[in-house]
């Protein structure tokens, strides 16, 4: 069952990777959109009606994060498909490559929003790396190993995506 569940958030990371991603605005009025394709492959497009380089700047900052957690699902997928371990790992990886992604963007210009296509991976990556949490615990359990360490260092993983879901939550409650 854990691995039809990895194959299945896995590509639902990679399919979510071609929805729109984000947006980034200027203060001069320059504002680009992006898919999580376009980021990971640097070929975030310009405004048109600006000459600007926020494309740019956006595909330095979050380019190669995006890429590392694509090709984290990438790899993550292909190791569930063929019953391997590794797919912890994986999750974990990208985890922590979307967080520190969320930042990126957001700090990237005056504005920043991030669309369904990031929040998708972000959740089908923390998914995955729950339920390998919770394997991981089971498994060293089960052989008398102790899990605090482990339990702390996911914990320390997790920990800023649960606080961003938590704050995103709280705004939207909020808003409401």
């Amino acid at each position: 069952m854990s691995r039809i569940f990895s194959i299945t958030a896995f590509a639902a990371v990679l399919l979510a990777f071609a929805l729109p991603f984000g947006a980034v605005s200027s203060c001069d009025g320059e504002e680009v959109h992006f898919t999580g394709v376009e980021l990971a492959t640097f070929t975030v497009p310009p405004d048109s009606s600006y000459r600007g380089d926020l494309h740019r700047r956006v595909e330095r900052n979050a380019g190669v994060l995006a890429l590392i957690a694509l090709g984290a699902a990438a790899v993550g997928l292909a190791l569930a498909v063929i019953g391997r371990t590794g797919r912890g790992v994986c999750a974990a990886v990208g985890l922590l490559n979307m967080q520190l992604l969320f930042w990126a963007v957001l700090l990237t210009s005056d504005g920043g929003d991030l669309f369904v296509g990031f929040w998708l991976v972000l959740a089908s990556f923390a998914a995955v790396a729950a339920l390998h949490l919770a394997l991981g615990i089971r498994s060293r359990s089960q052989r008398g190993i102790t899990v605090r360490a482990y339990v702390v260092r996911t914990a320390l993983i997790l920990a800023p995506t649960l606080t961003v879901v938590v704050l995103v939550a709280i705004g939207l409650l909020a808003g409401a």
